[in-house]
């Protein structure tokens, strides 16, 4: 069995499974389960209560005193970075909040020193926020070569067909977001290290749900949106760095914050030797409390708990859909299986069986021509027969 397999939930884990009860205090920290049967998670998630609540702390400090609300974001942005460098085997050294996953992904992008034939490997149907910025990089000369899918998969044995001397960055999300796609980050990793190219992940569609380690998965970047699998506030995420990702990336974008000792404004580029380089200036600060708090969720429950709750419910509905004859497009082997489950009717058109679950309150998308559902730990079997009742019925 490879380290990657045992990584990927194939070992047993010491802790059990979400129980009943769990499960029914989770669903009691989201309202949004008794107004629908929410499986939109890879579109954008609900946040709980608590999170909520943490976020409006922030706020109604601020709406009182200033100074107040600045003495209590120091405590909270840094418990933020340790629990988010825990996720996902970083260091909090190494941990900057970002706005978002295309914020994350050009502060990497444009903070490398790149040379004219030097090549960057993206995945030809990422999604746009990790394809974008790097297509944009051709201006400089940078050729961008694309990784093709194999009905969806991405393998490494057709990564390092591509890979050569002069390929500084491979750029891949963990799972793809239109075929549901589990990308083995390990096998990733040992072609990047053959020619010293970072590995740079989009962790949007996996983390918060998924395990990812960078430390045993070999990744250089991970960037993160707290929008979906986090269950997290809009407009922050984070991004995490191995020790050569950040002695190559530089800021692209600079401010006061980014300078030891700023409150001397003493206008000196001097870059602080941690991570909070790449945060220039004011931060989200509401949005730092709500993320933080839902690291603190994440923690509690764990994230390997997590996953197989939300796997085994994928699973019981890729059974349960076969037996009524739809299609499961994302049948993939365990190792290969995300949160995402794509189904399609072979009598119904995919429009026509979207909107009859639209209709009975069942959030979920359309990719790939197939429907797209992506529950999460707030979801439980009675939702599973839900979904299962509007499929048969149409």
């Amino acid at each position: 069995m490879s380290a990657q397999a045992e990584h990927n939930g194939f070992r047993t884990d010491p802790r059990p499974t979400l129980g009943k009860d769990e499960i029914a205090a989770i669903r009691a920290q989201y309202p949004v389960v008794d107004k629908c049967v929410f499986w939109d998670c890879a579109a954008v998630s609900p946040i709980s209560r608590r999170v909520s609540e943490a976020m409006a702390r922030q706020t109604g400090l601020h709406c009182v005193d200033i100074k107040d609300a600045v003495n209590a974001a120091i405590p909270v942005q840094q418990m933020g970075r340790e629990l988010a460098a825990k996720l996902v085997g970083s260091t909090p050294d190494r941990v900057a909040y970002i706005q978002n996953t295309s914020h994350g992904m050009s502060l990497v992008a444009l903070g490398l020193d790149w040379l004219e034939g030097d090549n960057v490997i993206v995945a030809e149907l990422e999604f746009p926020s990790n394809y974008l910025i790097w297509e944009s990089l051709a201006a400089k000369g940078v050729e961008v070569r694309k990784l093709k899918a194999r009905n969806g998969a991405l393998l490494a044995d057709d990564l390092r067909a591509l890979t050569d001397s002069r390929t500084r960055v491979v750029a891949v999300s963990q799972v793809q977001f239109y075929s549901g796609f589990r990308v083995d980050l390990a096998a990733f990793a040992e072609v990047c290290s053959h020619h010293d190219a970072l590995l740079v992940v989009d962790g949007t569609q996996s983390v918060g749900m998924l395990d990812l380690h960078m430390a045993k998965d070999g990744v250089d970047v991970v960037v993160v949106s707290a929008h979906k699998w986090m269950l997290g506030p809009l407009g922050i995420g984070f991004v995490a760095f191995s020790g050569r990702a950040f002695e190559r990336v530089r800021p692209s974008v600079v401010g006061w914050l980014s300078v030891n000792e700023p409150f001397a404004f003493h206008r000196k580029l001097d870059f602080l030797p941690d991570a909070r380089r790449f945060e220039p200036g004011t931060e989200n600060a509401a949005g730092i409390f709500g993320l933080t708090e839902r690291l603190e969720e994440i923690q509690a429950v764990g994230v390997s708990r997590i996953e197989d709750y939300v796997l085994s419910l994928g699973e019981q509905l890729r059974q349960e859909v076969k037996r009524i004859g739809l299609e499961v497009v994302s049948d993939w082997p365990r190792a290969s299986l995300s949160g995402i489950v794509l189904l399609r009717s072979r009598k119904v058109q995919t429009d026509v069986l979207f909107d009859r679950l639209c209709l009975a309150r069942v959030r979920c998308s359309v990719r790939n021509g197939a429907i797209r559902f992506s529950p999460h730990y707030f979801s439980d079997t009675t939702e599973v027969a839900q979904v299962l009742d509007v499929l048969r019925s149409a």
